[in-house]
């Protein structure tokens, strides 16, 4: 935990030319799930930080978006999988500052089979 925070001070401090938005945020942190894998149904909640120069996290609302119809995503950050198939993108923004996307996969649910006795 200290070695993150470290490396994360470290990185604020050599991008000190970073944009900054008017609460201070250089850096959004984006935890990505272990997972990039929906099934049709499924929900995921993401998780994100806002951080300034030093990499001390700011108090800030994060906002939830998606240009696509496959997902859906609330504004605390639960993504769910609409379709069966195809892709569906995500991004976490504060202010004008935006995640890289996550993209993720869409499957089926897997089917049952059912055997006679």
């Amino acid at each position: 935990m200290l070695r993150r925070a470290l490396l994360i001070g470290l990185f604020a401090t050599a991008c000190s030319d970073l944009p900054v938005t008017g609460d201070g945020v250089v850096i959004l942190e984006v935890t990505t799930p272990p997972s990039l894998t929906l099934r049709q149904g499924e929900s995921i909640t993401l998780a994100a930080r806002a951080l300034d120069q030093q990499g001390e996290e700011v108090a800030v609302a994060i906002s939830w978006a998606t240009p696509d119809t496959t997902v859906t995503v609330s504004e605390t950050g639960v993504v769910t999988a609409l379709t069966a198939s195809g892709t569906g993108r995500v991004q976490a923004s504060v202010g004008t500052l935006r995640s890289n996307i996550l993209t993720f996969a869409l499957q089926p649910q897997p089917t049952t089979l059912r055997t006679e006795p």
